[in-house]
């Protein structure tokens, strides 16, 4: 609470009378706004305002710095602008539905005069790390300044009460408007364009703000994808075909990939631009995919900011869209047909049987609901005698309020933010899990009657949002941080979850129900130095299994890791493009190169030669390999994407003289970068050597 007279409820009265006069007099909109913002201006306790102001940018200022904005300092932004601070956390689905408009609202009027600063105030330990929240803003292209709020001293001085709150302050420091929660956010331009013409005369703008735009016409859209085609970044999901191929889903890249079980490209899907277009594999586009499954030889796709299902026919190379209209759907009840039945954030899917007629339906996490929805493929009896039209999208679980709350009536359960979903087997009983990840609990249907029930993680209470930690356990004690994913493995009647902020993969044996941490071995040459085995994944998202292999979407360090569940290990995927790629990646990225000199008595060692990690500017890996063999002077690593600015490689290299070798490992800076090329050199005159053998 703010020390001065004025504080936010005062603040939110004055937004609250203004929002209370528009729903009565709605067709005066811009008079009852020009309104208000003269009263605000005209207020006797101005300074009081002005003093609220200086003392919310004082505490921003106080931040850690996650991103700048190139135009100008911190401080500068906050001055002969109107600013917007927007309080966010990435794991919240409502603030996935409202920084689309913040981005859009950067775009048209960064150069008009407009501000916009991110201060993210994480609900989760995982979420207070910087280097978290930089995947995040890689992920969604976030155009603006972000700070770290890591401890809330910000959200609490404001007394904010949920995620998204936006604050809007005039160029003379006066707050104009709060807007809290998701609902208000969406309405945020309209207000913010009378501000804009009330302070026209005032405002200062920092213009060609190159890190929102590099041309004022140019769109988000074709930013984001001319920075992600082809890169590859943050695989959601994953799912095994019936002939055993995998199709990945990467939301950092708005792409599918098909492969082999050995990661050999087959196929991209999509054109990389973030969009809703339907037609060919080239032609096709998507916005974050995430969940897939395979019915009939085709594949259905979550497409989650775009609120569709899409489905893609091997056959026809061809996309199209099943279910959804492109926006946000505030329905909660459902019954349309496909694309006339609006949606909000579907995540995952599952393909299932109804117990009454054994008619097959395609169940929907729609996270954005708090729900599960499904879809029927034809005229199907469902619970309590209800009737599934053909083609029609119902919901069939949970009432669309936030909570964690059990019941025998599927609509009168509570769900928060489900993601993964997987049939099992409980008891003797056909099951649905759920990974309810806002709760950080598994959730357990019962298929033959839509009972709900927590099989681990939470509370008991069903309020309590926050009950999330790290420890094995049964039930109630056992504690996981926002649970993605989840495989169940029939022969060993396993539940394998990707506990994502934990960083770590669990199971529960459906015999004991013990969740335990699952350690596995790693098996990988080209492993990053320095792994543990609780720090080998990073946000791991959508898991499937294939036999006794288990795949992992490793979100953060985009690998795929297959894990061989009878021994215990793994190893990364990294894909083979060699018959995929064309000029098209090559366009996109830029070449990294490493020239080895080597003196004449010295060579590399064939077989296992060494590794490479390409770091970025704060120290994140952006690829990694090994060199197997005696290579010429000048050898292509990989592709880094054109937005990347590299620090350093990191190397570690096996060399020999005669029969005697030994490990030599350095960090080199590039002795060139632009935008097409990367160099590195490593020049090594002598060694000393140790026997082979």
């Amino acid at each position: 609470m703010s020390v001065t007279n004025f504080n936010t409820d005062l603040f939110r009265d004055l937004t609250f009378d203004l929002l209370s006069d528009i729903s009565h007099g709605s067709t005066k909109f811009d008079e009852l706004t020009q309104t208000y913002l003269n009263k605000i201006h005209e207020r006797i306790d101005g300074d009081e305002l002005r003093k609220y102001t200086r003392e919310i940018y004082e505490k921003i200022l106080s931040l850690q710095i996650v991103q700048t904005n190139p135009r100008a300092q911190l401080k500068d932004l906050m001055h002969g602008n109107i600013v917007l601070v927007y309080f966010w956390t990435f794991s919240d689905i409502k603030v996935s539905h409202t920084i689309h408009k913040v981005i859009g609202i950067d775009r048209r009027y960064s150069n008009a005069g407009v501000t916009v600063i991110c201060v993210h105030s994480p609900k989760y330990e995982h979420e207070k790390n910087k280097a978290n929240i930089k995947h995040d803003i890689e992920e969604r292209s976030l155009p603006f300044t972000v700070v770290n709020d890591s401890g809330r001293l910000v959200w609490k001085h404001v007394g904010c009460q949920l995620w998204p709150t936006v604050l809007v302050f005039g160029p003379d420091s006066l707050p104009i408007y709060i807007f809290e929660g998701e609902n208000h956010v969406q309405h945020l331009e309209r207000f913010l364009v009378p501000v804009l013409a009330h302070y026209k005369s005032s405002l200062c703008p920092i213009l060609n703000n190159s890190l929102a735009t590099t041309n004022s016409s140019e769109d988000v859209a074709t930013i984001k994808a001319a920075s992600k085609v082809k890169d590859f970044r943050y695989p959601s999901h994953i799912c095994v075909t019936s002939n055993k191929l995998l199709y990945i889903s990467f939301a950092g890249s708005n792409q599918l990939v098909l492969c082999d079980i050995d990661g050999k490209v087959i196929d991209i899907i999509g054109n990389g631009n973030v969009g809703m277009a339907d037609g060919d594999i080239n032609q096709a586009e998507f916005d974050s995919p995430h969940g897939l499954v395979e019915f009939n030889s085709c594949i259905y796709i979550a497409d989650t900011n775009n609120h569709s299902i899409r489905v893609f026919d091997p056959n026809s190379r061809r996309v199209l869209t099943m279910i959804g209209t492109g926006r946000l759907g505030t329905d909660k009840i459902g019954g349309l047909e496909g694309i006339q039945q609006p949606i909000a954030s579907p995540w995952d899917l599952c393909i299932t049987e109804s117990p009454f007629d054994s008619k097959t339906v395609l169940l929907i996490s729609m996270t954005g609901h708090h729900q599960v929805w499904a879809y029927a493929f034809e005229e199907t009896q469902w619970w309590n005698d209800v009737i599934l039209k053909k083609n029609s999208c119902s919901s069939i679980i949970g009432s669309g309020f936030e909570e964690k709350k059990n019941s025998s009536e599927p609509l009168s359960a509570c769900l928060a933010s489900p993601c993964g979903m997987c049939n099992g087997i409980m008891n003797g009983e056909p099951v649905i899990f759920i990974a309810d990840s806002n709760s950080s609990t598994i959730r357990v249907v019962t298929l033959n009657d839509g009972h709900v029930t927590n099989l681990v993680g939470g509370d008991a209470d069903s309020t309590n949002l926050a009950a999330f930690g790290d420890l094995d356990g049964t039930g109630h004690h056992a504690k996981l941080q926002y649970p993605i994913g989840v495989a169940f493995h029939y022969p060993s009647s396993y539940l394998y979850i990707t506990d994502a902020f934990n960083n770590k993969l669990k199971r529960v044996d459906m015999k004991t129900l013990l969740c335990s941490n699952y350690f596995v071995t790693d098996n990988d040459k080209k492993k990053t130095r320095g792994e543990t085995n609780s720090s080998k994944f990073y946000e791991p998202h959508g898991i499937a299994i294939l036999d006794h292999f288990l795949y992992v979407a490793d979100k953060n360090n985009s690998h795929i890791k297959r894990i061989d569940l009878d021994h215990g290990t793994f190893i990364r995927h990294r894909f083979d493009l060699s018959e995929t790629l064309n000029e098209e990646r090559s366009f996109r990225s830029k070449k990294a190169y490493l020239a080895i000199f080597l003196d004449d008595a010295l060579k590399l060692r064939d077989g296992n030669a060494g590794t490479w990690t390409i770091e970025d500017e704060d120290g994140l890996k952006i690829c990694d390999g090994e060199l197997t063999h005696h290579v010429p002077h000048k050898i292509l690593l990989d592709y880094v994407s054109r937005d990347k600015q590299v620090r350093s490689l990191k190397y570690e290299l096996i060399l020999c003289q005669d029969d005697k070798c030994t490990m030599m490992n350095g960090v080199m800076q590039p002795v060139n970068q632009t935008d097409s090329i990367i160099e590195f050199t490593i020049k090594i005159d002598q060694i000393e050597t140790t026997k082979c053998g």
